[in-house]
């Protein structure tokens, strides 16, 4: 219920936050849409007699989520109500004839289906997700890459600022080459759906434009974002010379201190890179500033790179291992960020210098 409630959308709606109820052969499906992103989850309920209304999804959620755990929820429906009856009390919702509700147009042809775990899968999306661009005029940086070849899955997200790239080999990935784009809004509900501990499979359906994420009773579709994607691979350093090992934890801790007096419209620190010794300097329009000093792996020239702390932050919080290596080459070059241990999930990261 709270799912489809999540996946409605007010505008342009003839029917507002509502979702489509329907009861048939024991079964009752809900239906919850946009028109860019539909789910449908369907369960087991003793019935009476067959049925389709459509009602106010939030409240409906509300309502449910009020009851007590072990409560017997029943529907009742009459002339332009629903009743929901909790035990305690019976609430009475305005309806709708199911008519009126409005549905995406699935594509008939499924073109190809793959398997992966939920942790898997989440796990891809999550280590991505932040570079996506938000209301980009290249509009196919305002979604994610998911890329499948046989044996491996690989997302990319980028902004032309930064780059997050994800990948996962297992070898029951049978699919040959395919490339979407899954729009944010979907990104968005899969990661609500999925299970990031997990190792249950889940299956992602692929259709002309269109993608599906299937979890149990539980169906997500969404439009794709019908474009190009840029050749990722190219923008991935290959032979940056300078290698910096550091603390996650103690970086993460400078930068946020860092960012206190950093401008706060840029947020942007130096970073004074010595044979073991890194100094990060940060300043705002009131001339504040900060400067802390901590010991690194780092045994190559002086190097002075700017960078900003959030996007630097959003890279951090997403690496399990507690060592991070930055790969630095020059004060313009683009450097390459990864985890110094990996698990199944191999994942690297481009971040661009800041011109302070």
């Amino acid at each position: 219920m709270q799912q489809c409630h999540q996946s409605g959308d007010r505008r342009g709606r003839k029917t507002p936050d509502h979702a489509d109820f329907e009861q048939a052969d024991g079964r009752l499906t809900l239906v919850a849409t946009d028109l860019e992103i539909q789910l449908r989850t369907s369960v087991d309920v003793q019935m009476h007699a067959p049925g389709a209304t459509t009602v106010n999804a939030r409240k409906l959620a509300d309502i449910v989520k009020s009851a007590s755990q072990d409560a017997k929820i029943a529907l009742r429906q009459t002339d332009g109500w629903l009743e929901i009856d909790i035990g305690t009390g019976v609430f009475r919702l305005a309806s709708i004839e199911a008519e009126s509700f409005p549905q995406m147009t699935i594509d008939a042809a499924t073109q190809s289906t793959v398997s992966i775990t939920q942790k898997n899968l989440y796990a891809l999306i999550d280590k991505t997700q932040f570079s996506m661009a938000q209301q980009d005029v290249r509009y196919f940086l305002n979604g994610l890459l998911l890329e499948v070849k046989p044996g491996q899955m690989t997302a990319v997200a980028t902004d032309g600022h930064r780059l997050a790239y994800a990948h996962l080999s297992d070898e029951r990935l049978t699919e040959n080459n395919r490339q979407v784009i899954v729009p944010r809004k979907m990104v968005s509900e899969m990661l609500k759906a999925l299970d990031r501990d997990s190792d249950n499979e889940v299956s992602l359906a692929f259709r002309d434009n269109q993608i599906e994420l299937l979890i149990g009773e539980n169906y997500l579709i969404s439009k794709l974002i019908d474009g190009k994607y840029p050749d990722y691979a190219r923008v991935i350093p290959q032979a940056n010379s300078k290698i910096l090992i550091v603390s996650k934890t103690e970086l993460k801790q400078v930068l946020q201190r860092a960012s206190i007096l950093s401008n706060e419209r840029f947020s942007g620190a130096y970073f004074h890179l010595s044979p073991g010794r890194l100094m990060i300097e940060s300043s705002n329009a009131e001339h504040e500033s900060s400067k802390e000093t901590m010991s690194v792996g780092y045994d190559s020239g002086n190097l002075k790179i700017s960078f900003n702390i959030n996007y630097l932050l959003n890279i951090l919080a997403v690496i399990e291992s507690e060592e991070v290596c930055m790969e630095l080459e020059a004060p313009e070059s683009s450097v390459l960020i990864k985890p110094v241990m990996t698990g199944d999930i191999d994942s690297k990261y481009v971040l661009m210098p800041m011109k302070l």
